[in-house]
């Protein structure tokens, strides 16, 4: 094939949570508020309807929502992607794929189905979908329902296809990272890696981005570390390390306490989830005083606040 730019899609992508109201019904006010902070940064896109969404908790008329309603206020700043293959067979994921790019996704993630266990198999699964449909097409290293990892051989046929477009690769390991990089060099496909502490290390590989949780809630954050870090500042690795600190507390509360934490940045939600999980006392009274040491009154990060950090004006 003709030699072609990955970096169509590129930087920090937050994959987007699914604010509630009391009665667990979506809140659209608060995601509506949330996704208008993210307009307001440099962000690559957003992905919606993906695990940190809790797409396996929502009906199919909630899957649309989401992304119909962030398409709406991002208004086409930035891409939006979402997951489009649901249901029991290929059949129907060939069907719901359809209606998630009819939505206006740019992307239509496609998850590794539970009913196919060889990167053979999927190879016939993914190139029938790109065969039947007309979407742009993506992968997702979902972890849930079972982690599975794409081999090389299998990345590479769907990069050469040309029908694949973005990869949210969750091995956490950078020796494969840096393997899939050179793979996926000069195709359209990119490596959107999900791992925030090898993400800069990624980026000076050549990965063009990065789709992942803490981007949720510190967006700004990753910005200013992919950003110095790209241009040699050496301020940025020291801010790497206070980001790495702070995604490693959240994980622990995963999506209750980034809902918690983003609503510590003045978007009003709550941290509601449709797992059978809260947080408990102890864990909103840590991220409480951690919030006081991370966050100012009006909810910016005060580390980016701090002249020796500043990108460019290193003290």
């Amino acid at each position: 094939m003709s030699e072609k730019s990955n970096q169509e899609y590129k930087g920090v992508w937050p994959v987007l949570i699914t604010p509630y109201n009391d009665d667990l019904s979506i809140d659209i006010d608060g995601y509506r508020k949330m996704l208008e902070w993210y307009s307001s940064l440099d962000l690559g896109g957003v992905y919606a309807n993906c695990q940190s969404s809790e797409m396996f908790e929502l009906t199919d008329d909630e899957r649309i929502l989401l992304i119909t309603e962030a398409l709406k206020v991002v208004d086409g700043k930035f891409p939006v992607v979402a997951t489009g293959n649901f249901g029991d067979n290929i059949d129907e994921h060939i069907e719901f794929v359809k209606k998630v790019a009819d939505a206006g996704a740019e992307i239509v993630m496609l998850t590794v189905p539970t009913f196919h266990n060889s990167d053979e198999e999927l190879e016939k699964y993914y190139l029938t979908i790109a065969e039947k449909t007309d979407a742009k097409l993506g992968i997702y290293e979902c972890p849930v329902p079972r982690s599975y990892h794409l081999g090389f051989d299998l990345v590479k046929v769907l990069a050469d296809s040309g029908r694949f477009f973005a990869y949210k690769e969750t091995s956490c390991n950078i020796d494969k990272i840096e393997k899939l990089i050179g793979i996926t060099k000069g195709t359209n496909l990119a490596l959107l890696q999900a791992n925030v502490p090898y993400m800069l290390e990624a980026m000076k590989l050549g990965a063009p981005g990065s789709m992942n949780i803490a981007a949720n809630w510190m967006p700004d954050l990753e910005l200013e570390v992919l950003k110095g870090g790209l241009e040699g500042d050496p301020s940025a690795d020291e801010l790497n390390g206070i980001l790495c600190g702070m995604e490693m507390a959240q994980r622990s509360v995963h999506p209750m306490g980034v809902k918690y934490l983003i609503s510590k940045r003045g978007i009003p939600i709550k941290p509601l989830t449709r797992y059978p999980r809260v947080l408990s006392p102890e864990e909103r009274y840590s991220l409480d005083q951690a919030s006081k040491v991370w966050f100012d009154e009006n909810g910016e990060l005060r580390i980016l606040k701090d002249s020796k950090f500043t990108v460019g004006q290193v003290k």
